[in-house]
């Protein structure tokens, strides 16, 4: 149920509409939580019309505010628990993140609406460059991030507060349940943070998807995180659409030190999930993972392959599962159609250190029950002097040995010639991890 209604007070704000001076009374429960930055009457705080899946309207901000790999200058503070960019979000989606399309940073998603008879809640928002509310936010960022961020200082904020708002369709007991919550975008403008501050949760969803209007909960609650709005960057609460949502207000971020009812993010990295998204030198793309990959065309031997990789600060890629294969094998035909060309592929496997006993080039050991697809005749082709596996074109890309040192195509010497008869000129990949999207200035 709701808070006890003791200590609640009238506030009087004079508001003016063409250029008549009215006065209106605002009942504003005072917060108490200490997660919350200060808000509403007595700050310089922009107070929304009543709204049913409604928006602020674009907010010109003085300093651009990084999110997720761009930077904006305006913003929306909407409705339904979210700030967004780009665009208002005046719908909500069950879908959970990542989605494509909106850019927001979600500090209860979900329907919410204050236009009712009386009204049901409050929202509230404004930037600031307040010496005292910077202060503050530098202070909670370096104590949150002593190791990464100990010398943050913030020279700008933005403070969005939903204040006992109600939920939308709300019947019976429902009228009565509130959410207090509070989103602060913080930034020295390169770096910036957010913090979701919550005081009060006692609906989970509107009625609208299934939700029951009268206790404020059904089988979409609300959405807590951060969707850049291409499908693959985001970040979630670990409360997200589940019913631990009502243990907000009390939460405390187990990897982070700071109040009860917050959660701390940085937003100008792009995410996928809680980690940084990963990026790719010049030159590299990204195959998947962690690892970013460099295909040359290039025949050259194998010990030359492994110093070429090594000067890159890369290592031969090992091709290790059918999926790899299939996705070389399909980069190789397209790159044949456009120049007529066609490879064997070094896959970063050899035996050069004890006959018959193969290793990957990382140093893992060989699987020799897992992926290996050789081709007939591959183990007794592998004598002494042949120890490197590659792909074999000829043979459907299926595996085969070869001299190490071979460094010229289809030319058969003798047993100890440079490359043999059934081995064609060999392209190879190197591959080197990738690192986390940093910022631009």
């Amino acid at each position: 149920m709701r808070k006890s209604l003791k200590g609640w007070f009238p506030t009087f704000k004079k508001v003016q509409f063409h250029n008549i001076n009215v006065s209106i009374v605002f009942q504003i429960t005072p917060v108490s939580n200490a997660a919350l930055y200060p808000c509403g009457p007595g700050t310089a705080d922009i107070l929304d019309p009543p709204a049913d899946d409604n928006t602020s309207g674009e907010q010109s901000l003085s300093t651009r505010f990084p999110f997720f790999g761009n930077t904006y200058n305006s913003l929306y503070v909407n409705t339904n628990g979210a700030i967004s960019f780009g665009s208002a979000v005046t719908g909500v989606t069950t879908a959970a993140f990542p989605v494509t399309n909106n850019r927001v940073i979600a500090a209860f998603f979900t329907d919410i609406k204050t236009s009712y008879t009386p009204r049901a809640g409050y929202i509230y928002h404004r930037e600031t460059t307040d010496a005292g509310v910077v202060a503050r936010a530098s202070t909670d960022i370096q104590t949150a991030f002593p190791a990464d961020h100990g010398t943050f200082v913030s020279t700008w904020a933005y403070i969005a507060t939903w204040h006992e708002v109600g939920l939308k369709g709300a019947t019976g007991d429902g009228s009565n349940l509130r959410n207090t919550f509070q989103l602060v975008l913080i930034t020295n403008g390169c770096k910036s943070f957010v913090l979701f501050n919550y005081d009060q949760i006692q609906f989970l969803q509107g009625d609208t998807d299934g939700g029951d209007g009268d206790i404020g909960t059904g089988p979409n609650p609300a959405q807590v995180g951060i969707n850049r709005g291409n499908g693959i960057y985001y970040t979630l609460h670990p409360y997200s659409r589940t019913t631990n949502l009502y243990n907000l207000p009390t939460w405390t971020d187990p990897a982070v030190p700071g109040p009860p009812g917050r959660w701390y993010r940085r937003t100008d990295q792009a995410l996928i999930g809680n980690s940084p998204a990963l990026v790719c030198s010049s030159r590299y793309f990204r195959r998947r993972g962690d690892k970013c990959l460099k295909l040359h065309d290039k025949p050259e031997s194998y010990p030359a392959v492994k110093s070429i990789c090594a000067e890159d600060g890369a290592e031969i890629f090992n091709i290790r599962s059918q999926a790899d294969t299939e996705w070389l094998i399909g980069l190789l035909r397209s790159w044949n159609r456009r120049t007529g060309k066609l490879r064997d592929v070094w896959i970063g496997l050899t035996d050069e250190d004890s006959e018959g006993t193969f290793v990957w080039e990382d140093g893992t050991a060989f699987n020799v029950t897992g992926y290996a697809p050789w081709a007939e005749g591959a183990h007794e082709h592998n004598t002494g002097f042949r120890n490197c596996v590659f792909l074999n074109k000829r043979l459907n890309w299926l595996w085969y040995v070869q001299k190490c040192d071979g460094s010229f195509p289809y030319e058969e010497v003798d047993e100890d010639g440079y490359w043999e008869e059934d081995a064609g000129p060999n392209a190879y990949i190197c591959a080197k991890n990738a690192v986390p999207v940093g910022p631009d200035c």
